[in-house]
């Protein structure tokens, strides 16, 4: 298949949550991707119907992993001759879980903590410009490259696509990214202590440094102890409020 259309299906499955529902999850935009490599393959339009149909079953993974999938499918699509159809459908169902069990943990629990945490860092330093660099930066740069990667591999290996995510060793990566986070949090406690603590004078150091680092003890302590952590964020913000009442 020549380049033009891949690079359509690759752009296009960066919109595959834009018509995310509760129904089928995923399933219309994975089908609006595919879209290019259908009518390429065919212009009658019962056939195109048929493709389109089988690709609107219930899909759900996580959004960084589908263009491997959608790579995988184009490749038996265009190799699977006869039984493409029952093939791309038992693919989907077999990769969508494992792959999304693989990026949630990644992006949504390593690099999304990472790159928030390093955003507000870079703020707390007064770096205006380098903080919304820093965390667009460090969240979109490795999960446009794994879309690419993913979609090529998937576009070259056909069925044996997941090859190519075990030489990754995303889960190591995972474990890292997370430490990575825990660093950042604690050296971004440390800078909010220095400069607006201490600044305003509601502590002074390294009293300061105690009650960030206090902070943060009693945080991990809470989702050790299994409090939900949901329930953390909207806890903290009522402390807060307390807190600025009894100072103000």
């Amino acid at each position: 298949m020549t380049r033009p259309p891949l690079i359509q299906v690759f752009a296009r499955s960066l919109l595959i949550q834009a018509s995310f529902n509760y129904w089928r999850m995923q399933n219309l935009g994975f089908a609006f991707a595919m879209i290019p490599v259908i009518r390429r393959f065919s212009r009658d339009r019962k056939d195109v119907s048929e493709r389109l149909d089988r690709h609107l079953m219930r899909f759900h993974t996580h959004p960084c992993m589908a263009p491997s999938i959608l790579g995988s499918v184009v490749c038996l699509e265009e190799t699977g001759g006869a039984s493409a159809g029952a093939d791309a459908i038992a693919l989907k169902d077999s990769l969508m879980g494992p792959y999304a069990a693989l990026g949630d943990p990644l992006f949504l629990g390593g690099i999304r903590p990472l790159s928030s945490v390093s955003g507000v860092f870079f703020f707390a330093l007064g770096m205006m410009m380098a903080a919304p660099l820093c965390l667009l930066g460090l969240y979109n740069v490795p999960s446009l490259w794994i879309r690419w990667r993913g979609f090529r591999e998937g576009y070259k290996r056909g069925r044996w696509a997941f090859e190519f995510f075990q030489t990754l060793d995303l889960t190591r990566w995972t474990s890292r990214m997370r430490w990575a986070g825990l660093v950042a949090l604690a050296v971004v406690g440390a800078v909010v202590a220095k400069v607006f603590l201490h600044r305003e004078g509601l502590f002074p150091l390294p009293e300061g440094y105690l009650s960030v680092l206090a902070f943060l003890l009693a945080v991990f302590w809470l989702i050790r102890r299994g409090v939900p952590r949901v329930w953390i964020p909207y806890g903290i913000f009522v402390l807060f409020l307390i807190v600025q009442a009894v100072v103000s």
